[in-house]
């Protein structure tokens, strides 16, 4: 009867290292996928306020003197990435970098003052200068 029990109790601890072992399995799998949900997340949001900025410098190149707009840029992207915005005339494009990555979206050429930044901004265009602040 003994030799049944300990069978038994072996059979049963197997099973639960069996268990175990695909607990720990599907959850790094998960984690993994999670962690790349995230990623694209910011990546999305990172492409969102490049374009936005675009699209505002463009409108106001477009439209020409007296053009005036606001509009508000994330603070972070997805709630939880630092990133930074920039316009390269040379380029002729805005720059978005943060961690892991990166957009450009061109711009049609001009002269700019002051930059984009996180949160309100104001763009005008005054004498063909593009101008935020």
């Amino acid at each position: 009867m003994t030799a049944v029990r300990a069978q038994t109790s072996l059979e049963f601890l197997s099973l639960l290292g069996v268990l175990l072992i695909m607990l720990v399995f599907f959850s790094l799998v998960s984690y993994q996928r999670s962690m790349e949900l995230n990623r694209a997340a910011v990546s999305a949001a990172g492409w969102r306020a490049c374009e936005l900025v675009s699209l505002e410098v463009n409108s106001a190149s477009s439209v020409g003197e007296g053009y005036e707009h606001s509009f508000n840029l994330p603070m972070k992207l997805d709630g939880t990435q630092d990133y930074s915005l920039e316009i390269s005339a040379s380029e002729r494009a805005v720059r978005a970098n943060w961690s892991g990555g990166q957009c450009l979206m061109p711009v049609i050429p001009s002269d700019y003052s002051g930059a984009p930044a996180q949160g309100y901004n104001r763009v005008r265009n005054v004498g063909g200068v593009i101008v935020f602040g």
